[in-house]
């Protein structure tokens, strides 16, 4: 991404927050803090050939500062996209996961945060398959994950009318390609009125979440007493479900189904902002 890029971004931040409920930072620490996190990326991109350790620190400085912005409040889908970057760019592929994830949320079909989440992913030592249920309902659902709220809910108002226009016309001058067509439109009005009370009534996001560090022990149980679930640790970048939650442990489930509990502070939450 480009200075001038950046600077763009870090501007259309800025007219977010404005709008945003009173905290702790003003408007001119919101610049400044942008600013800085945009110096120090650009910092950690020059570094990272002659001085890869330095380039992370960098990184990592620049996450830091746009994750006081996100943390006062500021919700903002290009801000957690750069949080993403300067996070995996640090080396920490669980975090990066975690804020592509939030992203999603917000700007939902963005080519260029699809493409970087699928590249984090596939930099995870985890390999966990999906259950064949969920890889065949990930198939079938893309487009659901794909396109926002907002746009699903307007798709559903225009396709409704278009099925009771139908209606009304077939009564004056009934036409077998005018049923076909209220036909299609009622299959996608059917299909987009599931999809956006879905995301009304059940929040998926708010039980999904991501392993931050690496070598977790899942356990058969919310204590460090209990027996390992897996013959394996799990590490940063894995996904789950939770199913479960104890004081200071969280039940979860894997994409393969397979659950165990580990420690709340071992991962973070989609939802949580």
């Amino acid at each position: 991404m480009t200075r001038a890029v950046r600077r763009l971004i870090a501007m259309f931040l800025l007219v977010a927050a404005v709008a945003a409920p009173a905290a702790a930072l003003t408007d001119v620490q919101r610049e400044q803090l942008l600013g800085e996190a945009a110096t120090a990326y650009d910092r950690g991109i020059e570094q990272r050939r002659r001085d890869p350790a330095g380039a992370k620190e960098s990184f990592r400085a620049a996450a830091l500062r746009f994750e006081q912005v996100a943390d006062d409040g500021v919700v903002n889908g290009h801000l957690q996209y750069n949080l993403g970057n300067a996070w995996l760019q640090a080396g920490e592929l669980g975090r990066a996961i975690l804020h592509y994830r939030r992203a999603e949320k917000l700007i939902p079909g963005d080519h260029a945060l699809t493409r970087n989440l699928a590249y984090a992913r596939s930099l995870r030592r985890n390999r966990i398959a999906p259950s064949g249920e969920r890889a065949l309902g990930a198939a079938l659902l893309s487009w659901h994950e794909s396109t926002g709220l907002a746009g699903r809910y307007v798709g559903f108002v225009v396709v409704f009318a278009v099925v009771w226009l139908g209606l009304l016309a077939h009564v004056f001058r009934p036409s077998a390609p005018l049923r076909w067509i209220t036909g299609v439109a009622a299959v996608a009005a059917l299909a987009l009125g599931a999809s956006v009370a879905a995301d009304v009534l059940h929040d998926e996001d708010a039980s999904a979440g991501v392993i931050l560090v690496d070598d977790v022990i899942a356990r058969k149980g919310n204590g460090d007493g209990f027996e390992p679930q897996f013959e394996e640790p799990l590490h940063q970048g894995v996904e789950f479900a939770v199913v479960g939650r104890r004081p200071e442990w969280l039940h979860i489930e894997l994409p393969d189904r397979s659950t165990g509990w580990i420690r709340d502070e071992q991962a973070g939450l989609v939802g949580a902002r």
